[in-house]
Parts: structure tokens; C-alpha cells; sequence
């Protein structure tokens, strides 16, 4: 069942032309007047509070991609960089 709910999602995501794109904090986070702690997953499609903060906002260079998408977000935020991003989207 959640499987196919994240696959409705998906779909529902592509039709927008938005990416799904999912990443963990590897360090606190500042976000306006609070703070996102360190090992929170942030979900572009997520109705989370800390999800909804960071909408819009670059994906921090020392964050975790946990898809390709974030990988690729992350890539194109810090182009002179790629060093520092790890070994990429696995």
C-alpha cells in the first residue's frame, strides 16, 4: 500500500513538472528564525513542517542525497565543488 501511494505521488509529481527530491541534514540546518536539526529528512513532497521550510531553498552542500534528484540538485547548486558531494547518487 505505501508503495503504491509514493508511486501515485510520483506520478501526480510528474504531470507538475516537480521533481521528487528527498535529502538528510547532515548538520543543523538554519531556516528563518528556527533551526532544522541534524537527520532530518527533507521531502519536496512532504507536508512537514520542516519540509515546507526548506521549499525553494538550495539543498545544503553537506547534505545526504537519498535520490537522484537531490544528487543532481546538489550538483547544479555547487558545480566547482563535486569533491566535496562524496560519491554521487548510488
Amino acid at each position: 500500500m505505501a508503495w503504491r501511494v509514493q508511486a501515485d505521488r510520483w506520478e501526480d509529481c510528474r504531470d507538475r513538472t516537480e521533481a521528487l527530491m528527498r535529502y538528510r541534514l547532515s548538520s543543523a540546518w538554519p531556516m528563518g528564525a528556527v533551526l532544522c536539526p541534524a537527520g532530518t529528512v527533507i521531502d519536496a513532497n512532504a507536508n512537514d513542517r520542516w519540509s515546507q521550510l526548506a521549499k525553494g531553498k538550495t539543498i545544503p552542500i553537506n547534505a545526504t542525497p537519498l535520490d537522484e534528484e537531490a544528487w543532481q540538485a546538489q550538483l547544479a547548486a555547487y558545480p566547482d565543488h563535486r569533491y566535496l558531494l562524496g560519491g554521487g547518487w548510488q
